[in-house]
Formats: C-alpha cells, sequence, structure tokens
C-alpha cells in the first residue's frame, strides 16, 4: 500500500522559538514528529535529536551487517514493531545522555509519535507523551493514541471529565517523555489501513486548541491533498490563539 503524505509546522501566535520537529522519511514509509520541552534552546535540542536519532537507527542503523539489538526485543512483535520500539529507546538514552553533561540541557525531554507502515504488519505507531496520532475512516476520526499526561491519568482513575481533570491538573503535565529517564517505555499500535484512510499525528499546540470535529472536518475537506489538510490545521490552531508550537502530519493510504 502507497501513502500520499505532507507535513508542516508553525512557531504559533505566542512562542519565540519552535522546540516541534518533524521528519518525513518518504522512502521507508516512516514519519516522525517529536515535541521538545526544556528551558532555553534544550527543547529545540531534544526534538531534533529525536527525529534524527529514530530516522538513523530505521535507515541505517537496523540494517548494519553487524547490528546487535541495543534494547531486548519482544517476542511475537514484528521485526517493524521491535524496530520502532528499540528506536524510540536509542533516542531517549541519547538525549538523556547529552542533558547529563551539557548543562544548558539540564532536564530537557520530547515528546514522540512515530507513524510507520509495513506492507505485512500494518500501519504502526509509537508514541510517547501527548503527541497524537488519529485516523480518519469512512468520515468519523478516531484517536489511537493514548495520552500519557496527568490529566488523561486524572480521567481515567477518577472518572473524571476533560474539563474536570484539566481543573483539577492546573496545567498540562505529562507523565512520560523521551530522555527524563534513562530509559523509557514507548506505547505501540496497530492498525490496519484501508484504501483511503487518513492518519494524522500532531503536537499538543493543535489537539489543546482545535476540536476533534474542527480537525475531522478539515481532513475531509483536504482528502487527497496531504500538504494542504497540515497547513490548513496549523490555520486553525492559530485562529484560536496559537499558544503553542503547531506541528502535523497526514499521511494518506492511496486507493
Amino acid at each position: 500500500m502507497d501513502f500520499v503524505v505532507g507535513g508542516s509546522t508553525d512557531v504559533g501566535q505566542k512562542r519565540s522559538a519552535n522546540e516541534d520537529a518533524y521528519q518525513l522519511v518518504l522512502s521507508e514509509k516512516l514519519w516522525i514528529l517529536a515535541d521538545g520541552m526544556g528551558g532555553h534552546a534544550s527543547g529545540q535540542v531534544a526534538s531534533q535529536m529525536a527525529v534524527e536519532v529514530i530516522a538513523d537507527f530505521w535507515v541505517r542503523w537496523r540494517h548494519e551487517p553487524d547490528f546487535v539489538w541495543p534494547f531486548e526485543i519482544i517476542e511475537g512483535r514484528s521485526f517493524t514493531e521491535n524496530s520502532l520500539l528499540n528506536a524510540v529507546r536509542a533516542a531517549n538514552v541519547r538525549i538523556y545522555n547529552r542533558a547529563q553533561i551539557d548543562d544548558a540541557c539540564n532536564n530537557m525531554g520530547t515528546t514522540v509519535v512515530v507513524m510507520a507502515h509495513d506492507d505485512q504488519v500494518g500501519f504502526v505507531i509509537a508514541h510517547v507523551g501527548d503527541s497524537r496520532c488519529y485516523r480518519l475512516r469512512d468520515g468519523h476520526l478516531r484517536q489511537l493514541t493514548v495520552d500519557h499526561s496527568l490529566v488523561n491519568h486524572l480521567q481515567r482513575v477518577f472518572h473524571l471529565s476533560e474539563a474536570e481533570a484539566r481543573a483539577r491538573a492546573g496545567s498540562n503535565v505529562i507523565v512520560r517523555a523521551v530522555g527524563l529517564e534513562d530509559d523509557v517505555e514507548p506505547e505501540l499500535t496497530v492498525d490496519h489501513p484501508q484504501p483511503g484512510d487518513i492518519y494524522m499525528s500532531c503536537s499538543d499546540g493543535l489537539s489543546d486548541l482545535v476540536d476533534d470535529w474542527i480537525i475531522q472536518s478539515i481532513l475531509m475537506g483536504n482528502t487527497g491533498a496531504p500538504q494542504e489538510a497540515a497547513e490548513a490545521l496549523i490555520r486553525a490552531a492559530n485562529r484560536e490563539g496559537g499558544t503553542d508550537n503547531i506541528t502535523v502530519i497526514v499521511a494518506q493510504a492511496l486507493p
């Protein structure tokens, strides 16, 4: 199955620097998005390191003749699935180690959502944090990832509404991120695409400001034009105030 893909990023209306990063490795059907966090410019460092390490692991490292898995593999998972898990964990170590030796990067980290397609396995998503992946199928939008956030934790544990959880949390607190500890556990999701399906990953600069029904409407209105869809979604977030950096990747399965 082939895909047509587009992506874009924007600093938004309130920030002076863009701490998001993304990379489209079109030849490998690999699409990476990261939303950095940390003082000064360290968020930019973390997000850029994440996309570069994950892309390098995928394109080069895992195909070396003397390749050895840097982390344990999960029995029953495919080469593609284990590759995504190891790639994210490798990025975590690189970012964590950089933060230990560079005072300017102290406590830096990043969310990550990686989408990849394997004809034998399906559409594989690995994520850490609250950057999201959605799927639009037959006019219905579904969030495929679960936020690693305090708000989501409060919703699940105390059965609160999103509004109640946000009021109690006070701010958007991430409970799992790449680079904050010496290891991280990415969450893996496998989906089985159908022709015409649209997959969209985004940083919270979009999902915090733009309602799902608007996202759905914009994706449906730009079917077959993923670059235009990504740019339209960013404009929608900026119209709502653009309080954060905004990054969007859109991948549509071709008939």
